[in-house]
């Protein structure tokens, strides 16, 4: 198993504290406006607004870290590419592996946009004329939502660009319509294979989390109807 190296340590612990912080403010605020008389339906109000003014600067810091994340690993591969002598296995192996993660991150992060984005915006209600707390997380949302494109499709672009000079015979362009299939094309057999795998436990995967999420929105709307 390869060692992990001091900026891979480093990321991970910067990653560490930032969601500790977060995870701490929002359970602070909430404990400190909770009082003996509070019922359900104001429990999840206060949950609500405390998630709403944090989930701006959670995003930020997040799409920081994973931005620095993706392209120091980008770096490393192509940095190991141009001295691979074409026949270290192992070497190839790394590559690889670091390459599949630095792809990962942007597919998983324009996820976690989309969620933050719409959470960003339930402060739409709570708008008032000035530089508030309210408008100025609401400009940070609008924002890295944006941003946070640039960096993912640069990042896919140049992991794709590389993947490609390591296999000449990989083929598309990722800002092409047609990407997915041509590369699927370009794949062989083994390739090819593994995608519908993959594609497999990807539907298996969110057809559970489909479910869990549903009874998780029926508990929370029959908690808040009876105590309304």
């Amino acid at each position: 198993m390869p060692k992990k190296n001091n900026r891979t340590i480093a990321v991970i612990f910067i990653l560490l504290i930032v969601v500790s912080l977060i995870i701490g403010y929002f359970i602070g605020g909430v404990t400190n406006k909770l009082s003996s008389s509070t019922t359900v339906v104001e429990l999840f109000d206060i949950m609500k607004q405390n998630l709403i003014r944090l989930m701006p600067y959670a995003a930020l810091s997040l799409n920081l870290i994973m931005c620095i994340l993706g392209f120091c690993l980008y770096a490393k591969s192509k940095k190991m590419s141009e001295t691979w002598d074409g026949e270290d296995e192992e070497v190839i192996d790394r590559i690889e592996e670091r390459q599949s993660i630095a792809l990962i991150i942007p597919s998983v992060m324009m996820i976690f946009n989309f969620l933050f984005f719409g959470i960003g915006f339930a402060v739409d209600a709570n708008l008032k004329n000035g530089l508030t707390p309210e408008n100025i997380g609401l400009g940070i949302s609008f924002l890295t939502f944006i941003l946070s494109y640039v960096w993912e499709i640069i990042l896919q672009a140049q992991v794709i660009d590389l993947e490609k000079k390591l296999n000449p015979e990989k083929k598309g362009n990722i800002l092409d319509m047609k990407f997915r299939s041509e590369w699927i094309e370009s794949c062989d057999e083994a390739e090819r294979m593994t995608i519908y795998r993959s594609a497999y436990d990807v539907y298996k995967l969110m057809s559970n989390l489909f479910i869990y999420a549903w009874l998780l929105t029926f508990i929370v709307s029959a908690a808040t109807s009876r105590n309304g």
